[in-house]
């Protein structure tokens, strides 16, 4: 039989109810028996004194008058609830009896106490049964020693007792049966209220999904973290603790206030306050995550906004590094592409110049493809720290002159070496500018991009600009991952460059501003600590 937790534990407790029940009308039913047996002692002993107490009694004892004695024992008999009341002589020969067959008979019990002077009660099975009987000696009140003159003896037969109890019995039966009702509400309660936790599963496959969850929760790559209604985290796994700085995972559920841990400020807030995120990107220290955060569901997968939030937590540092330098291969190669496409174009110029014997025409080409380039290739000659900034722009020269865009450089002298790796600077500055030719080219005349690369104190400044129309405003956030207003076929994908370029500065602390008219973005990178400190 397949019972669920909630259908064992309603069994159980209405099996505990039942039991219950049944040892209280077990207890209840031993209470009236002893109460009824105490109770029938009781009325006896009373009755047998009152009798035994009577002057006239002791007369009609001393002669023997069973003609007397009889009706005024059956009028006892009528008037109380006692089953029979027997007066004998010492020697026990009954002068009364309830059935007067029986009168001159020999009693049947002890006599010896009653002899002796001494009221006692016994349990005897005489005449009429088993019967619950006080016997006491009839004494002359004329005689000066109190002779005993003879002996009464009242009962109850247990029969009687019983059956004053057995009118009891539908009291402690409703009794018992409303103790059942209760319970059977009860467990009803129960099993609704640990269905509501469990669900239809059995012991064994609760046991086994909670097996399970442990296994999957500390197996899991991604970080996990579940906060309750409160915003407080009650529970995360190791890669969250890991990507979190949060203490080890190993004390089950826990209740930690986001805002007094030491991971980074917004992402608690974040959580504290259980705002929605989908594939988020979040900048903490050195890492940048990818993160998720969805109101919790039940077990029948409907949303439960009281049992909180469940966040999930994407170590994205590697594979931003992996996309970063995909992008700067990109870039380079297209550069490369394009340096090749315009000094073929210019070869063949210079060929066609020389064999016409044009030799100042091809003079003055040369030094116009020169012309401004010299100094950026001397930097790159030279070993500058920034060669590869400068490689690059110097390639994008001829990237923009294919495009039709005028593009305008602005270089310190020393270069200023970005506090990035070869692929990471090549990623950003790349993409900013490659941003900034694709809006240039989708605007009107005169087409031109300008890109300025400087010191401010100990930072380094990159700031490009464009005479494009603009970032869209239909798109909240251009630098988020996939925002992009390309078509979704172009080439080298869409919403991944200027993501990386927030990613890649968000990582080292730096800053990112975009402005308007005309159309600039701003890049503040902070210098290593060892060079501010050198």
């Amino acid at each position: 039989m397949r019972l669920s937790v909630g259908g064992r534990l309603a069994m159980v407790s209405l099996g505990v109810v039942v039991l219950v029940a049944g040892v209280l009308a077990a207890l209840m039913s031993v209470q009236l028996s002893d109460s009824g047996q105490r109770q029938a002692e009781q009325v006896t002993r009373s009755v047998a004194e009152t009798l035994a107490h009577e002057p006239d009694v002791a007369a009609l004892v001393r002669a023997q008058d069973s003609d007397t004695l009889q009706p005024m024992v059956e009028a006892i008999l009528s008037d109380a609830d006692l089953s029979f009341v027997t007066i004998m002589t010492p020697d026990g020969i009954r002068l009364t009896h309830r059935n007067r067959s029986e009168i001159g008979q020999q009693y049947l019990g002890s006599r010896e106490e009653a002899l002796a002077g001494q009221t006692y009660t016994e349990v005897y099975d005489g005449t009429l049964g088993p019967s619950v009987r006080t016997i006491t000696p009839i004494r002359d009140a004329g005689a000066d020693d109190g002779e005993i003159v003879g002996l009464v003896s009242v009962g109850v037969t247990l029969g009687a007792v019983q059956a004053d109890l057995a009118a009891r019995v539908p009291l402690i039966v409703v009794a018992a049966a409303g103790i059942v009702g209760i319970g059977i509400l009860g467990a009803l309660y129960v099993r609704r209220s640990a269905r509501r936790v469990t669900g239809s599963y059995t012991p064994r496959e609760l046991a086994r999904l909670v097996e399970s969850y442990e296994t999957v929760l500390h197996s899991l790559r991604e970080g996990l973290v579940v906060t309750d209604g409160d915003g407080r985290i009650v529970l995360y796994n190791d890669e969250a603790a890991d990507l979190l700085g949060l203490p080890p995972a190993t004390e089950g559920q826990v209740s930690l206030d986001p805002r007094e841990t030491d991971m980074d400020a917004a992402l608690a807030d974040a959580i504290a306050t259980g705002r929605r995120m989908v594939e988020e990107t979040v900048a903490t220290g050195e890492r940048v995550l990818l993160v998720n955060q969805e109101e919790a569901r039940d077990l029948n997968g409907r949303r439960a906004p009281e049992r909180g939030r469940v966040m999930t937590l994407r170590d994205r540092s590697e594979l931003q590094a992996l996309l970063g330098e995909l992008e700067g291969v990109r870039t380079l190669s297209d550069t490369l592409r394009s340096q090749t496409h315009e000094h073929g174009n210019r070869l063949h110029a210079l060929l066609a110049l020389l064999e016409l014997g044009r030799i100042d025409d091809a003079r003055r080409l040369i030094a116009a493809s020169t012309e401004g380039r010299q100094d950026l290739a001397d930097r790159i000659v030279s070993g500058n720290d920034g060669a590869v900034v400068v490689a690059l722009l110097l390639g994008k020269l001829d990237e923009a002159a294919e495009h039709g865009v005028t593009l305008d450089l602005d270089v310190d002298e020393p270069t200023p070496a970005l506090p990035l790796v070869a692929a990471e600077a090549v990623t950003v500055v790349g993409n900013l500018v490659d941003n900034a030719m694709d809006a240039a080219t989708a605007g009107a005349d005169p087409r031109w991009v300008r890109v300025a690369l400087t010191r401010r104190g100990p930072d380094v400044a990159i700031v490009v600009s464009d005479s494009g129309p603009g970032f869209d405003p239909a798109l909240a956030d251009p630098f988020a991952f996939g925002a992009s207003t390309k078509p979704a076929a172009a080439p080298g994908g869409r919403g991944v460059g200027l993501a990386l370029v927030r990613d890649i500065v968000s990582a080292h602390g730096g800053t990112l501003h975009v402005s308007d008219a005309p159309t600039t973005v701003r890049v503040v990178l902070p210098a290593p600590v060892e060079a501010v400190t050198a």
